[in-house]
């Protein structure tokens, strides 16, 4: 992990562990003292991102913006982990449904 990684891994130990503890990307941000990298805090959710993906942190976020948090328990994984497969599940319908459609533009 990068600084500015460890910082935000301090940070959301000590103060995002579990849902009700979650904390906005703006909150992250301003405690870490990081840039922005946009409106909607884009270098900070890379940042995190790269967490999960990279360096085998297990924070979640949800997908209407009201923040990140450290996983507490079995509970919260499961919640977490069935909310990203239904979204997988979305993003796979729309793509089959644009193939589908494409197909019967060219044979229609």
């Amino acid at each position: 992990m990068n600084e500015e990684q460890q910082k935000i891994a301090d940070y959301l130990s000590t103060n995002a562990t579990g849902y009700s503890n979650r904390k906005t990307s703006s909150q992250i941000r301003d405690y870490c003292n990081l840039e922005s990298g946009g409106l909607t805090n884009e270098h900070v959710r890379d940042l995190i991102r790269d967490m999960i993906l990279n360096h085998g942190c297990c924070i979640r976020s949800t997908n209407y913006g009201n923040g990140y948090w450290i996983i507490k328990n079995e509970e919260e994984l499961k919640l977490s982990t069935d909310n990203l497969q239904r979204r997988a599940n979305g993003v796979i319908k729309r793509k089959d449904a644009l193939r589908t459609n494409w197909e019967n533009r060219q044979n229609g």
